[in-house]
């Protein structure tokens, strides 16, 4: 091989290699503008997309300010429960913020059924944040694979408590039954 080949593959290597570096180091929960600038994006705020049974809409608000951030309303149908999540924004440096969905999961929660359904309430309104602060639109499509994330990496967790729920219950069934006769 030619020695020029060799070097210019060698620099392409470690430009690319330094690229790929540079943007694995990079959070996406990072933005570029100060705290002020980020709750006043966010508070102005609103998606309306269609529910995916098609009889209705979900929409994602913002009721204002608040002491960790911006607090984010949701509503699946007009007759849903309202779902609230405080949007934590900490600055991180110079016109940086970071950008946080904080919906109250507790993650010492010892039931994974319980754990994931508090974790399911975060896609939502962490996609309503990044487009709005990426200002591009909201993607139903990062939403589920959030959502398939969550599930899966609680899903043997939730088997197990549904299995042993189960065989509480058959055992319940059965002390029950044979008191009886």
């Amino acid at each position: 091989m030619d020695a020029r080949l060799i070097s210019t593959l060698g620099a392409l290597g470690l430009a690319g290699g330094y690229v790929v570096y540079d943007t694995s180091n990079s959070d996406p929960t990072v933005y570029p503008y100060s705290r002020q600038q980020a709750q006043t994006m966010l508070v102005a705020a609103k998606t309306t997309l269609p529910r995916r049974d098609k009889s209705g809409q979900i929409e994602i608000w913002s009721t204002g300010r608040s002491s960790k951030g911006v607090m984010l309303n949701m509503k699946y149908a007009s007759k849903a429960p309202l779902i609230t999540c405080d949007v934590a924004i900490t600055d991180v440096g110079p016109d940086k913020v970071r950008v946080v969905p904080d919906c109250g999961a507790d993650p010492k929660q010892e039931s994974a059924i319980n754990r994931t359904s508090e974790e399911l309430r975060v896609p939502m309104f962490a996609e309503h944040v990044e487009a709005t602060l990426n200002k591009r639109e909201f993607s139903r499509e990062r939403v589920s694979r959030k959502e398939v994330a969550i599930t899966f990496k609680n899903l043997n967790e939730m088997q197990n408590e549904a299995l042993q729920t189960y065989a509480d219950e058959q055992r319940l069934l059965h002390d029950t039954y044979s008191t009886k006769r």
